[in-house]
């Protein structure tokens, strides 16, 4: 006689599986989005100016973040479950619209589209994680530090993927964003299996002007919040400018391209967790933030004098670019959620918010630069714009 299967082990087994099932669907989303992330600019660069591009990317983002200001109204009515769900669909469609469109109207409006719904679905992605995780908090860490790890290294193989779809010689993007919008099918189907039955949370209001007010009067928070939103407009420039600039002015072919981003973003794969573990351990966040601005604003202007079209060259420069990144990227996570615990809805939502709000603002300033510099200065201004991020971090208290 088998013996028997308690509740309890039950509710384990099935907690366990939706993790699994979680980070199978982490795994998809991050490999549909990163095969097309670094290939969106030049993709409208066929049609469009590199000054209206930065501004398609400043509506898809102001859309992302009126969307995420009224997450909670949304969610209330459709539930996070049938929100991924409708959300997937949208940007199914989008990315078949941007593999086959062939007029300017229509690649912006696939464009702002896919721009708009890719943030969200990664964002009711860790609706689902925090469900699950629950009361549970001593394994956050490691499941979140999990977490990143496989958004770095799928963004990194899918990024040299990416470069071999689209070719050697004429650029072939079509290959790119269908193999994109193919790996939301399984994606789909996971969150359909496993997550049909999940039990929404109670969905708090986000109180603008209550979060401004808490926001400005914590100085420590506020100040690694702006540290992490210079991180995030690097990001912006770093995505929208630097494959035109690979592409169009030094003259490198996709598949060099795919290896260059590949050869940079290993750097968070290296780096992220022991930057996180020597934090903790031994000197805390604010050195190791102030270092990274330092390497992120050195490397980053040093783009404008790397002239010759080597690999190998541009490979190296982008993994420092990287290396300064991953150290402000970890840090300032890991100092704000030191400073916040998961009564601090309000500060959370306005941290999560950066990035969009780094996208709106980073690439109007891009297209603005862009009126009045040549392409190849672009880094040099990206390099100061690092410069304050010093300030703000000496101005932080140190956690050790």
């Amino acid at each position: 006689m088998p013996a028997p299967v308690f509740s309890e082990y039950r509710a384990s087994t099935h907690h366990k599986r939706n993790f699994g099932a979680l980070y199978g669907a982490l795994v998809l989303l991050s490999l549909h989005w990163a095969v097309v992330l670094y290939i969106n600019s030049s993709f409208l660069e066929q049609f469009l100016s590199g000054k209206i591009i930065g501004l398609l990317y400043t509506v898809g983002s102001l859309i992302t973040v009126l969307c995420f200001l009224a997450t909670s109204r949304i969610l209330r009515r459709t539930g996070n479950y049938g929100f991924t769900v409708a959300l997937t669909i949208l940007e199914f469609i989008a990315l078949i619209g941007m593999s086959v469109t062939e007029t300017p109207f229509l690649a912006a409006l696939f464009f702002v589209l896919h721009s708009a719904a890719a943030p969200l679905i990664l964002f009711s992605l860790d609706i689902f994680m925090e469900e699950l995780i629950g009361n549970t908090e001593g394994s956050t860490g490691g499941k979140r530090g999990l977490f990143l790890t496989i958004m770095s290294l799928t963004g990194a193989l899918a990024a040299l993927f990416s470069g071999f779809l689209v070719g050697d010689s004429i650029p072939n993007f079509s290959a790119a964003y269908i193999a994109s919008a193919l790996l939301l099918i399984p994606f789909l189907f996971i969150i359909m299996r496993y997550f049909k039955s999940f039990e929404d949370p109670e969905y708090s209001h986000l109180n603008v002007l209550s979060g401004i007010s808490c926001f400005f009067g914590l100085k420590d928070v506020r100040n690694v919040f702006f540290a992490h939103f210079l991180l995030q407009i690097f990001f912006t420039w770093m995505v929208i400018y630097t494959p035109l600039y690979l592409s169009k002015v030094l003259g490198f072919n996709w598949e060099q391209i795919g290896q260059i981003m590949f050869g940079g973003l290993m750097a968070y794969v290296f780096l992220e967790y022991a930057i996180g573990y020597i934090a903790d351990k031994w000197i805390g966040e604010k050195e190791m933030m102030a270092l990274g601005f330092v390497i992120m604003a050195v490397s980053t202007s040093w783009f404008t004098f790397l002239t010759e079209p080597l690999v190998i060259v541009w490979i190296l420069a982008m993994f420092m670019t990287r290396v300064g990144a991953s150290f402000v990227e970890t840090t300032t996570e890991s100092y704000f959620f030191k400073h916040t615990d998961g009564h601090d809805s309000v500060l959370i939502s306005f941290f999560r918010l950066t990035r969009p709000l780094s996208i709106v603002i980073g690439s109007l300033l891009g297209s603005l630069t862009l009126y009045f510099l040549p392409m190849q200065l672009i880094f040099i201004v990206l390099g100061f714009l690092m410069i304050p991020g010093l300030f703000f971090t000496m101005a932080l208290k140190d956690t050790k």
